[in-house]
Parts: C-alpha cells; sequence; structure tokens
C-alpha cells in the first residue's frame, strides 16, 4: 500500500478542480494528444480503441507478435494520467520466459503470485480513490496472454471474480475507474474467433493489422497531461443504455435510427433478435463515439461519423456472434449479407471476406455457397450453447 499512500498524497497540481463539464472541444484536443503520443497507428485506430474503452472498459487488442499492441494503452494511459505515473501498471500475463529455467513450475507459480499482488495493489488504489471521491483514472496493461488468460482477466475480472496463484477465487470489486487492456498474439493467418471464441462477452476485441500501422512509427512527443483531464475522462463516459439513447437523439433528427444496420442483419441473416447485450453494446459505443457538443470522434459530421461507428459495432460486437454459431437462427442467406455490408460498412465487409479467403472460421455453408446467389444455409448447431448459458 505504500505506492497508494503516495499516490494519495498531495502534489503540486491539485486533480480536484471545480466540477465542470468536458466539452467537446477539450475532448478532441485529448484524442489528439493520445494519436501523437501512440504515434504508431493510423488515427482511427487510435479513435476506436478510444472509444471501446470508454464503453467497456476491458478491451483485448488481438493481432500479430510483432506488432507493438501494447503501445496503443501505454501511450493512453501517459496522456491521460501523466508519466511516470503510479496509476499505469503493466503485468507480463502468461510466464513464458520461465521453460528456459530449470524450474518452470516453481518459476511460474512466483511469477503468478507476484501478477496477482500488483494488481490488487491496483484495484485497492481504485478502489480508494473511488472512496476519497477521487476522479482518478487508473490503468492496466497484460501483455501477451494465453487464451486461459484471456478468460480470467477479460470474463471473471469483470464479474469481480479473481483468480488466485493456487487457484482460489477472490470475490472483489472492480471499481468502475479501472481500465484493463489485454494483448493476444495472433498472427493474421490463424485468425482470432479460434483463439478467442467471444467467450469474452463484457470486453471488446480489437484486431489489429499489419495494415493498421501508421506510415511513421514510433511514439510522439511526451505531453504533460493537465490536472483535469482524468476527471473528463473518466465521468464523459456514456455507461447506460439510457444515457446513450437520450445523447443520440439530441443529435439526430427522430426518424434516424442508430440501429437499424442490426434491424437489416437479423432480417438478413433469419435470425428473431441479436442478444440484448449486443444492442446495449451498441448504444453505448455508437454514444461514445461523440463529443458532449455531438460532433463525432472520428470525423465531425455527425451522419458520417455514425457510419464510421455502425461499422465497428458490426466488426467487434454483431459478427462475432454470427461467426461463432452462437446466434440462435436456422437459415441464412450468406450473399445477401454481404450484398449489404458491402457498400455501406466496408470494414464489416472486409472483415468477412479476409476471413473467408483464408477459408477460417466462416461457417462451411457461407464458404460453400461462394459464387451462388439464391442458396440459403443453416447457421449450425452451436446455438444450443448459447441457450445453455
Amino acid at each position: 500500500m505504500q505506492g497508494l499512500a503516495l499516490l494519495l498524497r498531495p502534489s503540486r497540481q491539485p486533480i480536484l478542480q471545480k466540477e465542470r463539464t468536458l466539452t467537446g472541444h477539450e475532448e478532441r484536443n485529448i484524442l489528439d494528444h493520445i494519436v501523437e503520443r501512440v504515434g504508431g497507428y493510423r488515427r482511427e485506430v487510435v479513435v476506436n480503441y478510444y472509444i471501446a474503452l470508454k464503453t467497456k472498459r476491458f478491451v483485448i487488442l488481438a493481432g500479430p507478435g510483432d506488432l507493438d499492441k501494447m503501445s496503443l494503452a501505454r501511450g493512453l494511459a501517459e496522456v491521460v494520467a501523466g508519466q511516470p505515473s503510479l496509476q499505469w501498471s503493466l503485468l507480463q500475463a502468461h510466464p513464458w520466459w520461465v521453460t528456459g529455467t530449470g524450474a518452470p513450475g516453481d518459476f511460474a507459480m512466483a511469477h503468478a503470485r507476484f501478477s496477482n499482488l500488483k494488481l490488487l495493489d491496483v484495484i485497492e488504489g481504485a478502489l480508494a480513490s473511488e472512496a476519497a471521491g477521487l476522479p482518478l483514472a487508473f490503468f492496466v496493461g497484460v501483455e501477451r496472454m494465453s487464451p486461459a488468460e484471456v478468460l480470467c482477466y477479460f470474463c471473471d475480472l469483470p464479474n469481480d471474480r479473481l483468480w488466485r496463484a493456487d487457484g482460489s477465487i477472490l470475490y472483489i470489486r472492480i471499481p468502475r475507474n479501472i481500465y484493463i487492456t489485454g494483448t493476444l498474439d495472433v498472427e493474421e493467418k490463424c485468425g482470432i474467433m479460434s483463439t478467442t471464441r467471444g467467450e469474452h462477452g463484457p470486453g471488446i476485441t480489437i484486431q489489429l493489422r499489419h495494415e493498421d500501422v501508421a506510415p511513421s512509427v514510433g511514439a510522439g512527443r511526451r505531453v504533460e497531461p493537465r490536472p483535469d483531464w482524468q476527471a473528463r475522462f473518466v465521468r464523459s463516459a456514456v455507461r447506460s443504455g439510457d444515457q446513450a439513447r437520450a445523447k443520440l437523439a439530441q443529435i439526430f433528427p427522430d426518424d434516424c435510427a442508430p440501429l437499424a444496420p442490426l434491424d437489416e442483419l437479423e432480417r438478413r441473416l433469419g435470425v428473431q433478435s441479436f442478444p440484448p447485450n449486443v444492442y446495449e453494446d451498441a448504444w453505448l459505443y455508437l454514444a461514445n463515439a461523440f463529443d458532449v457538443d455531438g460532433h463525432g470522434l472520428f470525423v465531425e459530421p455527425a451522419l458520417e461519423n455514425v457510419s464510421i461507428a455502425q461499422d465497428y459495432v458490426l466488426v467487434q460486437s454483431v459478427l462475432p456472434h454470427v461467426i461463432t454459431g452462437r446466434l440462435e437462427s436456422s437459415r441464412v442467406r450468406s450473399d445477401e449479407v454481404k450484398e449489404y455490408l458491402g457498400p455501406r460498412f466496408p470494414r464489416a465487409y472486409a472483415w468477412i471476406e479476409r476471413l473467408s479467403r483464408r477459408n477460417l472460421n466462416v461457417p462451411a455453408r457461407w464458404r460453400a455457397q461462394s459464387g451462388s446467389t439464391n442458396a440459403e444455409v443453416g447457421l449450425g448447431p452451436a446455438a444450443a450453447r448459447q441457450t445453455a448459458n
């Protein structure tokens, strides 16, 4: 708890100031600093990560091992919380290094205990900050996870279950001012769903590719955060469906339906309804894609911005349910789905096409239908597992 005592010690700059609302210009200014600090990725990639983290607080960055995926989390934390900061903690998830030791079992246990204690220290600091009314954000990076650790950090932990090194479970409340980002090495040729299987419902998975890297790689200049940036980052997040719908209602006219693409996909997929959490995640992501003034974070014009955000909702929330066969559906018209996605949502269309070209993770009925126009295909029996859960 020594780190917590230092954290709560009065600093040269006051953390708490008179409460005022984060303006859209200020949020876009913070985001511009994050994009500059990260440096190695295209702006759209950084903005998507920023929105995903505000929306769900648990984000997996999956991609080739030679990509510096953790630079996204590190850059955001350095801009919001400062550098160096006790509010940024990096954990090495799986102890891959122990295989080169003489006692891999002992070293693996020691590694797990150290990581557990480090994470507990962060949780206790965030809880103390929350109890004291301090609007501090705590960022955790979990590097190079194994599939089992994906479940521990991104299924159990969001539900207040922390696995101890001895295999027991500690039930502890995870405060809402903790933001956890994990990295998963998955080569592009392997596809992500074969590894994660979409089981980490409480979080968002972002699949990174080599084409996401910016032309000039490397971190940008160090940014000295203003003392009120943390409070505004934490408190500007939209975290309830009602709040999200109210915010979007102020931005768009009454005849605009932000979730219309989901309704159309339901019709073309032949499903009765997507799971309720898919709709909720969509509302939250779309609302967090706009600043408080109604300007888009991807691009400023509202209609163009919501189209990009809808595209990412399909890629990160909707299609994983379809590809893993977790929806209750008897028939799928795959050509109709691709025809709908193609001109409207290029990222979702490209996501499916990449998997189709590699013959990976796309239901066999979709692949066998390549070139046909009218065949109807079944989604598969895996929906029974969704019903059981």
